[in-house]
């Protein structure tokens, strides 16, 4: 049975292949190596690695990995660092396209209100709390983001 990796860890489990909420951003640059771009302020301190942005509580090393953000555009780029494996989708990707995908996986993605704005995007939750974003362009609904962040308490 293939088992679709990126789609069981993320909206699942919340994981990035190794990348995790709570790791350290120390660990996160040793998995990832050297972000393309930082982030100018401090707070939150933001490491962008292609399509990937990942948030942490400050630019301490020892800060701790506050969000995950997926973007999506025609090319999709990730650290070489990270090693994925399975479907990943892109922004060419239909809301009802990725819905099918999801249910094929058994990841059960809800309508979120609180990212949900009539003209300009759709969201959608997972139990894990993942966020998924399409945006409405005249008559399509195509992928735009999927941010993982830590849970309210």
């Amino acid at each position: 049975m293939c088992q679709d990796v990126i789609f069981h860890e993320i909206y699942s489990a919340g994981l990035l292949g190794e990348i995790s909420l709570g790791l350290k951003r120390d660990t996160v640059e040793g998995l990832l190596g050297e972000p393309q771009d930082i982030s100018v302020s401090s707070t939150p301190y933001i490491l962008n690695y292609g399509s990937l942005q990942l948030s942490f509580s400050s630019n301490d090393p020892h800060a701790t990995l506050q969000s995950i953000h997926l973007y999506f555009d025609e090319i999709v780029e990730f650290p070489h660092g990270l090693q994925l494996e399975g479907w990943l989708p892109n922004k060419s990707v239909s809301a009802e396209e990725f819905l099918i995908h999801a249910e094929h996986f058994n990841v059960v993605l809800e309508e979120d209100e609180q990212h949900t704005f009539k003209n300009p995007q759709i969201g959608f939750k997972s139990k894990a709390d993942v966020i998924v974003v399409f945006t409405i362009e005249e008559e399509s609904v195509k992928l735009y983001s999927i941010h993982l962040g830590k849970r309210p308490r």
